[in-house]
């Protein structure tokens, strides 16, 4: 027997999945939160694409991904040797947010998708199934390949009126890596993927007993990783074997403390120089405005608006969210429910978008190095602009929305009788 009965992530509504068909999506009742999306080809459709990624990323290591060519002197670079290039060039922090993030964090978590995915065909099943599923769910904000090819993009157009480009055939490779990659994280769905891992244990598990509405104010609780329901008393999760709490520990004590650190950051980030052009002896410094001012004077109006949404609207409008989200819980705001948890999505999809800025600045880096002819070199905006991305993104991973509801479900509780004050006092625990 499968676990069909979960708690939705954003809300804490009981929701039943028992009657999701192939091909079809099921929506929280209650926030619209999607749960679950049902492929019985899943498993072995992710696998192809998982292969396929894995293959195209191994080809696009060892080849040249760009070269820039002027006066005669040619500067090329391949993805295997940009992170290197970064380091030998004293620029350590640049060199490491993009291997980690366009390299290694993708590898990894193509690598534990395939390591459950592979043994998923056969049905078999061995003992690390269950954290390597945790790793993959929480590897996923953080693999930031496509990202990473806009900012090409924008690199291209910035340097196009210096020297001629070549396009290697890592860069190419890449792009079939990202797409699969794409393909394969929206091939099988969490709820799907841990299912699939316990029929292939053989493990008979059920879901305890619970009625349409809040999982907490049933006593029960939901594991942050797998979604398994389990009473409240319980605090390991008998599936992943994670520590199981109400709501996430010290959420809004963390967001705080994520926000702060990247509005400080967000200063320096804007009024300092977040790349230095020499040309021919001539330093050209550059801030993150000042690039997209550049960018719309020579006529590229279309990568000016994505490098201005991207860096200077989005990290903004992010920050603002936060904010927002955090002050409403802490003071106990019970209205426009609906249009915070609208706002938390948001903040959890566009987050990652804002390093766009800072993989132009690693590309142009490890790629225009031609001595005292030109040269780029990132200024120190560029390490407090990947601070602030960093920063907000664990912001909004640190925040629980389900807090959002509890003031909701608090009011709710002290209109009904006095027969369920000790509920009333149990939200005030965990929140």
């Amino acid at each position: 027997m499968l676990p069909d009965t979960i708690a939705c992530h954003c809300c804490d509504q009981i929701q039943n999945l028992d009657d999701i068909k192939h091909g079809q999506r099921a929506h929280c009742s209650r926030c619209g939160h999607l749960l679950a999306h049902r492929d019985d080809n899943g498993v072995n459709k992710a696998s192809a694409f998982a292969i396929s990624s894995l293959i195209f990323l191994f080809l696009a290591l060892p080849f040249p991904f760009l070269a820039f060519e002027s006066q005669g002197r040619t500067q090329q670079v391949s993805l295997l040797e940009s992170g290197y290039d970064l380091l030998q060039l004293g620029f350590p922090v640049l060199a490491l947010v993009l291997t980690l993030f366009i390299l290694l964090v993708p590898a990894l978590l193509l690598c534990a998708y395939l390591s459950v995915l592979l043994p998923l065909k056969t049905n078999r099943y061995f003992p690390m199934m269950y954290p390597i599923a945790r790793v993959i769910f929480t590897l996923h904000p953080w693999g930031m390949a496509e990202v990473f090819l806009i900012g090409v993009l924008v690199s291209l157009v910035k340097i196009a009126g210096m020297a001629d480009i070549i396009i290697g055939m890592s860069f190419w490779a890449y792009v079939l890596f990202a797409i699969c990659l794409i393909a394969t994280i929206t091939s099988i769905d969490k709820h799907q993927l841990w299912n699939s891992i316990d029929i292939a244990t053989g493990l008979q598990r059920k879901s305890p007993q619970a009625e349409k509405g809040s999982a907490l104010l049933q006593g029960l609780q939901s594991c942050h990783h797998c979604e398994l329901l389990a009473p409240i008393e319980q605090h390991q999760c008998e599936r992943c074997g994670s520590d199981l709490h109400p709501r996430t520990p010290n959420s809004l004590q963390k967001t705080w403390a994520y926000l702060i650190t990247s509005v400080i950051l967000y200063v320096p980030a804007n009024l300092y120089p977040i790349m230095h052009t020499r040309l021919l002896g001539n330093d050209e410094p550059s801030t993150i405005l000042g690039g997209v001012v550049v960018l719309w004077q020579h006529g590229s109006y279309p990568i000016a608006s994505i490098v201005f949404i991207a860096s200077i609207l989005v990290p903004i409008g992010k920050m603002l969210m936060i904010l927002w989200l955090a002050f409403s819980v802490q003071a106990g705001h019970q209205h426009r429910v609906e249009e915070r948890i609208w706002m938390y999505r948001l903040t959890e999809l566009i987050g990652r978008w804002s390093m766009i800025d800072v993989f132009v600045v690693a590309v142009l880096v490890a790629l225009v190095q031609l001595g005292g002819l030109i040269s780029i070199t990132p200024g120190i905006a560029a390490i407090a602009f990947a601070s602030v991305v960093v920063f907000t993104m664990l912001a909004a991973l640190s925040f629980d929305p389900r807090l959002i509801w509890d003031n909701l479900s608090k009011a709710e509780i002290a209109s009904i009788n006095k027969g369920q004050e000790p509920l009333n006092d149990l939200l005030d625990d965990v929140t």
